[in-house]
């Protein structure tokens, strides 16, 4: 005989631990700032993190957005983050470690914000495709303790920020459009407002502006509300999201020639047209089922991406059905969330390189793609078996310990940051006054001031010597540069004779990967 509590104590047990794994998320985010420098470090800010606490550090002691300790500008960051994260800084007096501490703190607070974000965004629109609570907690619970989500999100990059403007939008647009009226000049304001934030917080995110703004003038004018009324609606909220993305566009161009940032430029110089496209479904998976990671090996095998592909797009497609049904105001927003994920999923699939970065940049699209596939897993085990809510609230949790397992691999893993070893080797053998250069200059440039970038990411005068010659090698050569120090791979610079006229090869260890080039007539300092 069936206990007719049973369910109600099964619905308190997952309440109870969504809690638990909410708590833990936020404890594993702040464990660095516990666990003391080291940690601070090395555990969540990857290399290009520290290209922006580099510009945000520069910020806050006076020297403007620039790199190499102060002496190069760059727009190689996005505003919104390297202003937030300059505030430790400020704080501190420009001390490197302490203000860690502060920027492991915004990054967790940003996540907690993004969490509640994600849970009403979530609930408004699985209301009428989900019933009860729980399942928006459960959305939000699944991308705060996602692995892949929750380390794009304490990066020391705009991920995270970006994510949570991106939903912030969304929702308060989707609110606007479940109204059913003309918006108030209010909230035509506070439109314009978080448009302009989404766009300063990552400028990839004007594709999620344009598509708000088009769902809208279709809706008006499908509804009956006519062009008037799109005019009205959108005309003020374009104008200020349009001032506050202006001083930063007309720094990029005025300043670096284009209005896309630098470490865009960079990145893409050797792009070829699709070259990311084979990694798109595998990408797209990780981020829908963030309990269910790919092995890099893996990703791009064919009977992977096909099976990935199928299990996105077949997800997407019920999703999109079940929400076409329901037809209710509020999924306007969900179209414009689709359609953005549609216009960045081709841009950095066909148009962009640095494919290792692709992850990330998919990263905003999680809260969408993990709620399509709770609804369907819902709607799915509902048609199936009378039992269909327990059945999902089943998988959910164990989707949340899953999720935790491979974050106690990642704990367990130690500090395996990837960079420190040129750090070390550098903070052991090189004055503080004497510049290196380095192609990966993230991690080095951030506690070896004057280091000069080499890839072009964030070095205007490296970027333009690639586009014009193909390579730094002679811009290293006419530099201040005395020691180049990177990933081993670096040693093969010698065999350009020319190069090796002035450089000679001083460390090749393979081991620890890193590799050191001396200028010739410098002074012997390390070896």
């Amino acid at each position: 005989m069936t206990n007719p509590r049973s369910p109600s104590r099964a619905l308190r047990l997952l309440w109870f631990f969504t809690v638990l794994c909410v708590i833990f998320g936020l404890l594993y985010r702040l464990l660095p700032v516990a666990l003391g420098p080291d940690w601070l470090a090395r555990f969540f800010i990857t290399e290009d993190g520290y290209l922006m606490l580099t510009v945000a550090r520069n910020l806050a002691d006076g020297a403007g957005l620039s790199v190499s300790d102060g002496e190069i500008a760059t727009n190689g960051v996005q505003p919104l983050g390297t202003f937030l994260y300059a505030l430790p800084y400020l704080a501190t007096g420009g001390d490197k470690v302490t203000s860690l501490v502060g920027v492991i703190l915004i990054m967790a607070l940003v996540s907690v914000f993004a969490l509640f974000a994600i849970r009403a965004f979530a609930a408004r629109s699985l209301a009428g495709l989900a019933e009860g609570p729980i399942w928006a907690w459960m959305v939000a619970a699944l991308w705060f303790l996602g692995p892949l989500m929750l380390f794009h999100s304490m990066n020391a990059l705009e991920t995270g920020l970006a994510t949570l403007a991106v939903v912030a939008l969304l929702l308060w647009f989707g609110n606007l459009c479940e109204a059913q009226r003309p918006f108030t000049v209010a909230e035509r304001i506070v439109l314009g407002l978080l448009s302009g934030l989404v766009f300063l917080a990552r400028i990839d995110c004007a594709f999620l502006v344009t598509a708000i703004f088009a769902v809208h003038f279709a809706r008006c004018l499908l509804t009956g509300g006519g062009l008037g009324r799109a005019l009205r609606d959108l005309t003020l909220p374009g104008l200020i999201s349009l001032a506050m993305a202006t001083p930063w566009l007309v720094y990029n161009k005025v300043g670096f020639g284009s209005i896309m940032p630098i470490s865009g430029t960079a990145q893409s110089l050797t792009a070829e047209f699709g070259q990311n496209l084979g990694l798109l479904p595998a990408k797209l998976f990780e981020t829908m089922f963030p309990m269910l990671p790919i092995p890099g090996a893996l990703e791009s095998a064919l009977p992977v991406q096909v099976i990935c592909g199928l299990s996105v797009v077949g997800v997407l497609v019920v999703f999109a059905g079940l929400s076409w049904s329901r037809r209710r105001p509020f999924h306007a927003a969900l179209l414009a969330y689709g359609l953005y994920g549609v216009a960045i999923a081709f841009y950095y699939g066909a148009l962009f390189g640095a494919p290792h970065f692709l992850s990330r940049y998919l990263a905003p699209l999680g809260p969408l793609l993990i709620i399509a596939a709770i609804t369907v897993a819902l709607t799915l085990f509902e048609r199936v078996s009378r039992h269909g809510p327990a059945i999902t609230g089943a998988l959910s949790a164990a989707s949340l310990v899953l999720c935790i397992a491979l974050l106690g691999v990642k704990l367990a893993g130690g500090l395996k940051q990837g960079h420190f070893q040129v750090v070390e080797w550098v903070d052991e053998n090189v004055p503080d006054d004497v510049w290196v250069g380095a192609v990966q200059t993230g991690t080095l440039g951030y506690w070896h001031d004057r280091t000069i970038n080499l890839d072009g990411k964030v070095n205007p005068e490296a970027l333009a010597a690639i586009k014009a010659q193909g390579s730094v090698l002679d811009y290293v050569v006419d530099s201040p540069i005395t020691y180049l120090a990177d990933w081993s791979g670096i040693a093969g610079w010698v065999d350009n004779p020319r190069f090796a006229e002035a450089f000679e090869l001083l460390v090749m260890d393979e081991d620890r990967n890193l590799g050191v080039l001396r200028r010739r007539d410098s002074d012997p300092v390390g070896s």
